[in-house]
């Protein structure tokens, strides 16, 4: 090669991930040399072979030697390949070229078939198409664990009659129990050479925003299609999607839509879905599969019967799985006989059942050199079983502290998800270091997965405890910005690849940030499911005015939707409407729910919230009292009403506590979880320091119901937290401060949730010895990048703590705007005269 086209070659290597070998020939006695190395090592061992094709190729008898070993390793199937030609000399043969080089341009023949670029192609257009050719690699095939005992029951139920299947079939089970590779699997042995065709499907939901992703993912739709597509009134009816599931079929292929879970209600997919399944006929084999972590409904079941066949993928035992972690082991470590028989058994632990937890930590385990620093992370998800996810997202996130591009990576597709990696190759132009090696390191650990279609997406079952580690104010300001500018962004239609989903993610990015004004090229595919999503996702996140803005607008064409996510609907907009103070909307939507005897019961819960958030526990207590009626049955509603219920009787002014009591005992019945256990140790705790009246009198064995309860929390996985913090607030009634304040330490230090930090500022803002030092934490905290959205958020209640720690030794004003700013000068003199007054009292 000549040093120019070196040079180009080198300009695309640098840009590719740091651990993959790549190798360009040389001349001479280190040519010769470095040929021997690769023919031996480097090209046996290679997946792609990308030829950088020129006038110089042909010259260079290192390239040329190269290409003739590729060629018989292509030929054998073991190689795929790329050809770049850098300038217009000729790739195929012709008489007037030298006789001599004929049989390079045979070898070169065998490699044409894959991809070829265009004469004298430029850097950029290479690095696309490179980086669109190695992308594959990045999915490693890892050994697969062989689970006859599921795939051939599958395969029964599949079967409908003799030559005929179901053509629809829901499989059901936690992520990471295998779902997707069980589907995988059994297509297969069905269509050898059939793709799947994964789409994101949910409670909110529409049949024509299915349509356009079916229409791009399955059928290759380009913007023209598409827009005519959005015109037309086939595609808003269920019928529009189960034609478009059989075209695809046709193809040979098949479609899997994915179950998300949006809502805090687990709320099965609408309506119209039972519509699809019901025009889908049986053929050879499924068309659709439908992958949840919710079992087929009764009722659903009864609508398709006949057209849905079901099956429930359980976890895997640890008895039954030690071949197949060392097979992974085998794989993943070029090392693998330093994992001892104990160490492969603490790693099966940690997985707690969940496969693709156990394929994640065995990938990520085995680049850790030092085995040593992954003891701890074991022993921490043996021991809190119910806790080895968030211990592991703890332990992986650590190793990308240094890295930002990473941090960034992920904060981005929190958002955008799922994304095309052009978009992504857009966004991280200019990153230190190349995208490819970027998505590569998070996807090593397990972040990031990338679909069949070439998508990129956060992992589900990891991606729910990412979200703490990523509000760093660095990473915010950050994400703000290229929100904004991606959401704005043009698309480069040159493909007519994943074009719905450029365009959608475009529509997320707008909406996350809250706006309803969206760029021209988005706003005619926005529908009333994409305000739907938007407002709950941006409820959650504590950005109440913009939730109540996005779903009002879904509000105003509640019509579109089905029935339970109608009702859905009118809860969240509700709820935002509380939060916000806008009562003319919170009673349209009481007005509404109380109207259908099927949503009477979210009706109360409204009603009950609203009177609590005015602080009128009573009123707010009979209402709860009423919501827990209308829903007995609901497990997964009463849970969310047994906590404010509770929380409404111990705020009133002559708490029953044995009512609170049986409350938290019925909640244990539900389920069992660290809030309910919690709220019992609260109830005992504050009766025992309740003076005992004729009304409420103190049960003898109190002290043992309450050091009982204590025990029972403390034992709980993931309940060590919430012990300390009990301990704290036991300390505080005792009037012993700074044992109160080393407890919440100790909370801290195991759960380091924001408001405990509150809490302990709190308490030493009231001892006169520790007040100086929770002014200097919290000036410290104040200046403290890192914190910034926490403090954002919770400015008053911080300012009043500080206010309460300067009145115990010298006040200074000055210090005190400083600490307070944005706020303005009448609202801290308004915190400064209440928490004079409280402290008066």
């Amino acid at each position: 090669m000549s040093s120019k086209d070196e040079n180009f070659a080198h300009s695309i290597w640098k840009n590719l991930p740091r651990d993959w070998a790549y190798l360009y020939s040389a001349s001479g006695e280190e040519g010769a040399e470095l040929w021997d190395e690769i023919s031996r090592r480097e090209l046996p061992a290679s997946k792609y072979f990308i030829v950088f094709w020129s006038r110089n190729y042909v010259t260079a008898s290192g390239c040329v030697r190269e290409l003739r070993q590729a060629a018989e390793l292509v030929s054998n199937g073991m190689l795929s390949s790329l050809i770049l030609r850098l300038d217009d000399f000729p790739i195929g043969w012709n008489d007037e070229l030298p006789r001599e080089l004929k049989s390079v341009f045979l070898d070169l023949d065998r490699l044409l078939d894959v991809r070829t670029s265009r004469p004298n192609i430029s850097v950029d257009d290479a690095g696309h198409l490179v980086q669109r050719f190695v992308e594959p690699a990045m999915n490693t095939a890892h050994p697969m664990l062989s689970r006859d005992d599921i795939l051939e029951p599958m395969r029964s139920a599949t079967q409908k009659e003799r030559f005929k299947c179901f053509p629809a079939m829901w499989i059901s089970g936690f992520p990471g129990a295998g779902r997707t590779t069980l589907v995988e699997q059994l297509n297969r042995s069905m269509t050898p050479n059939g793709r799947s065709v994964a789409i994101d499907i949910n409670a909110a939901s529409l049949p024509k925003q299915i349509c356009l992703k079916l229409e791009s993912a399955g059928l290759g739709a380009d913007i023209e299609r598409l827009q005519h597509v959005q015109e037309t009134e086939d595609a808003a009816r269920p019928a529009g999607v189960a034609a478009r599931i059989d075209r695809i079929f046709q193809a040979g292929n098949y479609v899997v839509f994915r179950h998300e879970m949006i809502l805090q209600n687990n709320v099965d997919l609408p309506e119209w879905f039972d519509d699809v399944i019901s025009a889908l006929d049986p053929a050879q084999r499924p068309k659709l599969f439908i992958i949840s972590q919710m079992p087929l409904s009764m009722d659903r079941r009864k609508a398709c019967f006949e057209k849905l066949a079901e099956q429930r993928v359980p976890g895997f035992s640890s008895y039954e799985i030690t071949p197949f972690a060392e097979s992974l082991l085998a794989h993943y470590d070029p090392q693998p006989d330093r994992w001892s028989a104990q160490a492969v058994e603490d790693l099966i632990e940690a997985a707690q059942g969940n496969l693709g937890l156990l394929v994640t930590l065995a990938n990520a385990a085995s680049s850790v050199i030092d085995l040593g620093e992954i003891n701890e992370l074991f022993a921490h998800a043996k021991n809190k079983a119910l806790q080895s996810i968030a211990y592991y997202v703890d332990w992986a996130f650590a190793t990308l502290q240094n890295d930002i591009q990473c941090q960034r990576l992920l904060l981005f597709l929190n958002d955008v998800s799922p994304c095309d990696p052009r978009d992504l190759s857009g966004i991280f132009e200019y990153a230190d270091g190349a995208m490819l090696n970027i998505i590569s390191k998070c996807m090593k650990l397990g972040f990031v997965e990338r679909d069949s279609g070439g998508l990129y997406r956060l992992t589900p079952f990891l991606s729910g405890r990412l979200a703490r580690h990523l509000v760093r104010a660095d990473l915010v300001a950050w994400r703000r910005n290229v929100i904004e500018n991606f959401a704005k962004s043009p698309i480069d239609f040159d493909t007519q690849e994943n074009d719905f989903i450029r365009i959608e993610a475009r529509i997320q990015a707008s909406l996350w940030t809250g706006k309803d004004v969206l760029p021209n090229l988005v706003e005619k595919f926005v529908s009333a499911s994409h305000w739907f999503q938007a407002g709950v996702r941006l409820y959650h996140a504590g950005q109440y005015t913009a939730a109540h803005r996005l779903l009002k607008k879904a509000f105003e064409t509640r019509e579109s939707f089905s029935q339970a996510s109608r009702t859905e609907l009118l809860r969240y907009f509700g709820l935002a409407a509380i939060r916000i103070g806008h009562s003319d909307d919170v009673e349209k939507c009481i007005s509404l729910l109380n109207g259908d005897n099927k949503s009477r019961e979210i009706a109360s819960y409204l009603e009950a919230f609203s009177l609590e958030v005015q602080q009128r526990f009573a009123e707010a207590k009979e209402k709860y009292e009423e919501a827990l009626r209308l829903n007995q049955g609901k497990s997964n509603r009463l849970e969310r009403i047994y906590r404010p219920l509770i929380k409404c009787i111990l705020l009133m002014k002559f708490p029953n506590f044995r009512l609170a009591e049986g409350y938290a005992l019925d909640w244990a019945k539900v389920r069992q979880t660290v809030f309910s256990k919690h709220a019992l140790c609260r109830i005992y705790l504050l009766w025992l320091y309740r003076a005992p009246t004729l009304r409420d009198p103190v049960p003898a064995d109190l002290q043992n119901r309450y050091d009982d309860a204590l025990s029972d929390l403390m034992a709980h996985p993931g309940g060590m937290g919430a012990y300390h913090e009990m301990l704290a607030e036991e300390a505080e009634l005792k009037g012993v401060v700074d044992i109160a304040v080393d407890e919440l330490e100790k909370a801290i230090y195991v759960d380091d949730r924001f408001e405990l930090r509150l809490k302990r500022w709190q308490l030493m803002s009231q001892d006169k010895e520790m007040s100086s030092k929770a002014l200097s934490e919290l000036e410290e905290m104040k200046a403290d990048a890192r914190h910034a959205a926490f403090r954002d958020i919770h400015l008053r209640r911080l300012v009043e703590i500080f206010v309460a720690a300067m009145l115990n030794g010298i006040y200074s004003a000055q210090r005190l705007n400083k600490f307070a700013a944005p706020l303005a000068s009448r609202e801290i003199g308004a915190i400064v005269a209440r928490v004079k007054r409280r402290l008066s009292n």
